[in-house]
């Protein structure tokens, strides 16, 4: 309903909120809206806030009240689902406006918005100096760091050259079953494999220790939005933006509780025996199980994290009428997710057993695990566990060894991020929030700084130059760590341990300096933009795309060139293989990097 502005030009420091149909044209439609509320709060005798409970639903209330209506006179509704009970009851405990909540959102809307507003701006104004033409970037608080990591992640996996290692290799039979198992030690010399593996042939490998203990498979939390978005992604391939707007469509059905929650906790107001009575319409088969391994008594596996706002996402017992697809592999997901953290803990017999070489006092582990009583993994059956027999040996007895022998074996690169596996990693970095971080990845795409190839991200060329340029020139703005304190000051002002006012006036100094240096490089930021957009003539790589820098290679692939040349030291160093041999080895790796593959085909 309402949007930031400010005048043009940069940096720019004064904002003001505005209606959005004034800002944005697409956004004309909610003209008649923001009229029809105007009308009706002329005579209104009291306004209650009953958006979403959440720092969006806080500000757009508060804001609707603030200019149409009398802030005196404004109440909040609290719920977290939209059951009609639930409603009722919120209707009929009215609480004061939340303003914590409020200050937080306005603060969090207006650091982003300087952010963003103020480095696009410098972007696109130093590119204009430079070549002349106008082009769209943009830059954001939370949106520029992850972009700076999809873009290290990429070009750590395209400059990767396998190295290689030996672990030794033995065939063994234990019981009735052979095994093949491997020595906890890596060896970077062959000569050293050799020289052991003559010495354990002449060793004998003895049971050492045979353990059994019973165990528990402890069953999972309910849901947060986080734990969701990642289960969905895994299962049902869903992006974690889809995920949320599913979750959000099953919420406004009434059928789950309010989704963009970070918590993993069930309060003791929330009546589990009517949702279980009101599930066992549609999900009778998954209720009886529950019933009978619980005898009707549910405890709820609370989890760590916590929200102010919303329990755990739970579903609320009313059964849907018609989903689609997603939706209805979304709803089964959050049941038997519900359903499994207030059933009983698995119970498995875990067996380890440590062998050990008599002279040469070398351990070998290996653990077998039976699973004894299946508990919530019948209701919940996503996560597989292994179930295998038990071996029968006896401690002190002696292992025969099949065969024994040394094997070479690669270093792995780190794998590319997919739309889920970035996500968690934004998380555990605690930047954005449940509610932004899905929508954040998003705009990376809307932006074409990144695209997916077989469900992987892989930045653009535009991705990585305006990266570049971003953590080369704005680096603290771009910082992981800058934003994710940032985001911890912005939940302070939830609590009330900071004011609004001091945030955004730390934020407006950071900008301000920031801004005498950079026009000082404007015109070296404009050009590196420039060429990276082909909007200046440079010359180009003769591998690629990006600008030669030396011996007709761009940095990339000058790093990449630098990585072969040690690893080649390495491999002749480890292994005493010939050159051919070496690369023969390197080529044939799915591992190496591309560019590694670019200058090997030269």
């Amino acid at each position: 309903m309402f949007n930031l502005t400010g005048p043009s030009g940069f940096p720019v420091f004064e904002v003001e909120w505005k209606p959005l149909w004034e800002i944005d044209k697409k956004s004309y439609y909610t003209r008649k809206y923001l009229i029809l509320l105007q009308r009706l709060c002329k005579y209104a005798k009291e306004y209650i806030n009953a958006c979403d409970y959440d720092i969006e639903g806080s500000v757009i209330g508060y804001m609707i009240i603030k200019n149409f209506g009398d802030l005196k006179k404004a109440k909040r509704m609290k719920f977290s689902s939209l059951t009609k009970e639930e409603l009722i009851k919120s209707f009929n405990n009215l609480q004061p406006l939340d303003y914590n909540m409020v200050n937080a959102g306005i603060a969090r809307h207006i650091v982003d918005w300087l952010w963003g507003i103020n480095v696009s701006r410098a972007l696109m104004n130093a590119v204009k100096d430079t070549s002349k033409k106008s082009v769209i970037l943009s830059a954001g608080r939370v949106q520029s760091p992850t972009l700076i990591e999809v873009v290290k992640r990429h070009l750590d996996r395209e400059t990767f050259v396998p190295l290689p290692y030996f672990k030794i290799e033995l065939k063994i039979r234990l019981g009735n079953i052979i095994n093949t198992v491997y020595l906890d030690q890596e060896f970077h010399n062959i000569d050293d494999v050799e020289s052991l593996i003559t010495r354990l042939k002449k060793d004998k490998l003895i049971v050492d220790k045979n353990i059994l203990n019973k165990d528990k498979i402890i069953r999972p939390p309910p849901f947060n939005l986080g734990d969701l978005q990642l289960e969905a992604g895994r299962l049902f391939g869903l992006s974690p933006y889809r995920t949320e707007r599913v979750g959000e469509e099953l919420y406004l059905d009434g059928v789950i509780s309010y989704p963009r929650t970070n918590s993993q906790k069930i309060p003791p107001t929330i009546n589990i025996n009517e949702i279980v009575t009101g599930l066992s319409q549609r999900f009778g088969k998954l209720v009886d199980e529950l019933n009978l391994m619980t005898k009707g008594k549910f405890i709820v596996r609370q989890g760590n994290k916590d929200d102010p706002a919303h329990p755990a996402i739970y579903p609320t017992g009313v059964i849907p009428k018609k989903l689609g697809k997603q939706e209805s592999e979304v709803y089964e997901l959050i049941v038997r997710r519900f359903l499994a953290s207030i059933s009983r803990d698995a119970e498995v017999t875990r067996q380890r057993i440590i062998l050990e070489f008599e002279k040469e006092k070398l351990k070998l582990q290996l653990d077998f695990q039976k699973i004894t009583y299946e508990g919530w993994l019948k209701i919940y059956p996503y996560h597989r566990f292994e179930n295998e027999e038990l071996v029968n040996v006896n401690e002190g007895s002696e292992v025969e060894i099949i065969s024994i022998k040394p094997k070479l074996l690669l270093a792995k690169p780190s794998t590319r991020f997919t739309r889920v596996s970035l996500l968690k990693w934004m998380e555990d970095v605690k930047i954005g929030t449940e509610a932004t971080r899905g929508k954040i990845i998003e705009t990376l795409f809307q932006r074409k700084y990144v695209v997916t190839k077989r469900s992987y991200i892989y930045p653009t060329k535009l991705g990585i130059i305006v990266s570049e340029v971003l953590e080369k020139y704005f680096n603290e703005l771009t910082d992981v760590k800058m934003t994710a304190d940032m985001e911890d000051k912005l939940d302070e002002i939830i609590y009330g341990k900071k004011n609004k006012d001091e945030v955004i006036n730390e934020v407006k100094d950071k900008i301000s300096k920031y801004f005498e240096k950079y026009n000082e490089e404007k015109k070296i930021i404009g050009l590196e933009l420039a060429k990276g957009l082909n909007l200046v003539a440079y010359n180009k790589c003769k591998l690629c795309d990006f600008e030669a820098m030396k011996d007709g290679l761009c940095k990339y692939h000058l790093i990449a060139k630098e990585k072969l040349d040690e690893a080649i030291k390495i491999w002749e160093d480890r292994t005493g293989y010939d050159i051919k041999m070496i690369l023969k080895y390197i080529k044939g790796s799915k591992s190496t990097g591309k560019l590694i593959s670019d200058l090997l085909s030269i």
